[in-house]
């Protein structure tokens, strides 16, 4: 590789994409001009759309992105070239999928949808996913799950119409580790992009919501069957309290109206497509894996 360049292959699923180059006023300030981004498609039917008057597969700085459009699963090569001589080589850049919602794999085919219950309002979980980026699921469907499963690291339930009288815990693994306070539904719990999976999730209905509604989840920990809860406050954790959650799925139902599934098989993990979300903050010698 020359000097004053560094190469990474970011996986791309088959979908729609948005490829962003992000502000980082940190490094602006202390590390010069930033880095022009060159992206090429390696591998796979992927389709570059670049912004009106933009060169096509040329980002030049933070600010600007371009669209992907991957008939099949594919890899791009991105390309990061100094400004000038000896300049900087840090960038933060953000692949993520743009279709909401979007199908997720796991979901079982041809699973009936419950119907929403009187005087509930209807809502999407979105997850990040290791090493896939933002996953949306409708109420009731799977983000990952036993047909393939991943490890969550955040996630976000968000009110379709109305407000929504849910509150969520986390709890991460490794240097976040810990429950998080009660959060209102609509704002994210959890972490992206730290290799910090949830080991833990609590969830709750508040005062506000009718007595005779119940929260309903199904999730998945690594190598464990898959757990199922009913009622106004319910908690998930895999059997050593250190498991990653590797699916979920959550609905809103009549209390006392939910059938506790069969036990599942446990879960293994296979490893994912390959996916680097951002170039790290590093020393500018440093080369991207």
């Amino acid at each position: 590789m020359n000097i004053g360049e560094r190469k990474a292959v970011l996986s791309v699923e088959r979908g729609l994409h948005m490829l962003a180059y992000r502000w980082r006023a940190d490094l602006a300030s202390r590390s010069g001009p930033a880095p022009v981004a060159e992206i090429r498609v390696a591998s796979g039917e992927i389709v570059l759309i670049a912004a009106p008057g933009m060169e096509e597969g040329l980002l030049p700085g933070p600010g600007t992105g371009l669209v992907l459009r991957a008939e099949t699963a594919g890899t791009i090569e991105v390309t990061l070239r100094s400004a000038f001589e000896g300049g900087s080589l840090v960038a933060d850049l953000e692949l993520k999928n743009i279709e909401t919602p979007r199908p997720v794999a796991g979901a079982v085919p041809g699973a009936p949808r419950t119907e929403l219950p009187r005087g509930a309002c209807d809502f999407s979980v979105t997850a990040h996913v290791s090493l896939r980026g933002d996953l949306t699921a409708a109420r009731g469907d799977w983000i990952c799950g036993p047909g393939a499963p991943g490890r969550i690291e955040g996630l976000e339930i968000k009110a379709l119409s109305g407000d929504l009288p849910v509150e969520v815990q986390v709890a991460s693994g490794g240097r976040l580790s810990g429950w998080t306070p009660w959060l209102a539904a609509g704002t994210y719990a959890g972490s992206r992009g730290k290799a910090s999976p949830l080991i833990g999730l609590r969830l709750r209905l508040t005062a506000e919501a009718p007595a005779h509604l119940a929260l309903k989840a199904d999730a998945t920990f690594l190598g464990a069957p898959t757990l199922t809860r009913v009622g106004r406050e319910i908690e998930l954790s895999g059997a050593s309290l250190l498991d990653p959650l590797v699916g979920l799925r959550l609905d809103i139902v009549e209390a006392g109206a939910a059938d506790l599934p069969a036990p599942a098989v446990p879960v293994l993990v296979t490893a994912p497509p390959s996916r680097l979300r951002v170039f790290r903050r590093a020393p500018e010698s440093a080369v991207a894996a």
